[in-house]
């Protein structure tokens, strides 16, 4: 993962006045005044939820995919396109599509698509002048790339997706588990954690569909339910990739200015990677004690932040291994001549704060660790018996 540029108090201060003047009005907020029995009724409900999904890290899973695959063709050339290897969430399915594929005795190749839209379609486009047999898009907004995925597939090229949650045309299959319960997670715990006392801060990013229609729209539309979250203080933040690494109107930036702006904000959401580089800025401003951050993917690094004490206080966890393997067995199947298989509802997911975290059994916790979450199943020994190669 490409790491961001440590940034000095003073610069990251004068990068949010920047920000202020540029137009961040202060918004003040009387949490105080709402109905005790409300806020209680809140609590007790979001803890429920989020208490399910903390559990659901801590047990095994059982395997509820497919029980058959066809016999992998030999030699296959498989093109695989991540929104951008800068981002942990996007590289750690990347890296396992094409180590793994290998096994397959596929030729796979990755083409970065570097947060760019542009880049993104020439690397499309690069990949039907190739004539390769497959292509697997991750987290790829298919709407922005439609002139070389109509080519790709008028080229007879089986094309998958991972992270779209929905696609154009929809008849490409798309790996996926339900984004709109993950943010629903994070916001309960939010609620759960601050008491209802509740300033969000959400960092939306405008590129990625699955944020915007999936993360996003489930932490908003939870959040913007007074039963659900009565009295809470909602501030949304937009970024773009090109943005990612910028000290001055980057996401940490711009979110060391709104809490700046907003004194009433105690908590922010974003994407781990985003997540990452948020909480830094928030400490290097000064306000590590007084921010906490639900984020998204439960990245290695992220999850140091966690057991720390740090900004970060929980990530939604999905393993994104297990999904990269689910979007080979499609191609797979796909290229027999078979329909794919829709591995949404056998996906599982969880929860991890820093509790969570200590008790976790010493070989589970070094998984994690190192790896990210595996969904506590060994996925990759059941589809590689699936492919007949284990």
């Amino acid at each position: 993962m490409a790491k961001p540029k440590l940034l000095t108090a003073r610069r990251i201060v004068a990068a949010a006045a920047v920000l202020l003047a540029a137009g961040c009005s202060p918004a003040h907020s009387d949490r105080s005044a709402v109905d005790p029995a409300a806020r209680a009724a809140a609590v007790e409900k979001a803890k429920q939820g989020a208490s399910e999904l903390l559990r659901a890290g801590m047990q095994d899973n059982t395997w509820t995919g497919p029980e058959d695959s066809p016999p992998p063709r030999k030699g296959l050339r498989l093109t695989i396109i991540p929104e951008q290897m800068a981002s942990t969430g996007s590289s750690r399915p990347a890296t396992a599509i094409e180590s793994e594929s290998r096994k397959l005795g596929w030729n796979p190749k990755i083409s970065d698509g570097q947060g760019k839209p542009e880049v993104q379609l020439n690397a499309l486009n690069t990949a039907v002048d190739e004539k390769v047999d497959a292509i697997i898009l991750i987290f790829v907004d298919t709407t922005r790339i439609q002139s070389a995925l109509k080519r790709a597939l008028a080229a007879g090229i089986q094309v998958v997706t991972l992270g779209s949650l929905k696609n154009t045309p929809e008849t490409v299959p798309d790996v996926s588990f339900d984004w709109v319960g993950a943010g629903r997670a994070v916001a309960q715990y939010a609620v759960w954690k601050s008491g209802g006392d509740l300033g969000m801060l959400q960092m939306r990013n405008t590129d990625l569909y699955i944020v915007i229609n999936g993360q996003f729209k489930g932490t908003n539309d939870y959040l913007t339910n007074p039963a659900n979250c009565p009295g809470c203080d909602i501030v949304t933040k937009d970024w773009s990739l090109a943005t990612f690494e910028d000290p001055v109107i980057g996401p940490a930036a711009q979110a060391v200015a709104t809490r700046l702006a907003n004194p009433q904000l105690n908590w922010v959401t974003c994407f781990d990677s985003c997540l990452f580089r948020v909480a830094n800025g928030l400490n290097r401003a000064g306000f590590g004690k007084t921010m906490s951050g639900a984020g998204f993917d439960c990245n290695p690094e992220n999850l140091d932040i966690i057991r720390s004490g740090g900004v970060q206080k929980v990530c939604f966890a999905d393993p994104r291994e297990w999904l990269a393997y689910a979007a080979i067995d499609n191609v797979n199947r796909m290229t027999n001549g078979q329909p794919p298989f829709d591995f949404t509802k056998s996906i599982p997911v969880a929860l991890f704060d820093r509790d969570s975290l200590s008790a976790l059994p010493p070989d589970k916790s070094a998984d994690l660790e190192s790896k990210g979450w595996q969904g506590n199943y060994d996925f990759r020994a059941k589809f590689e018996q699936l492919w007949g190669i284990h």
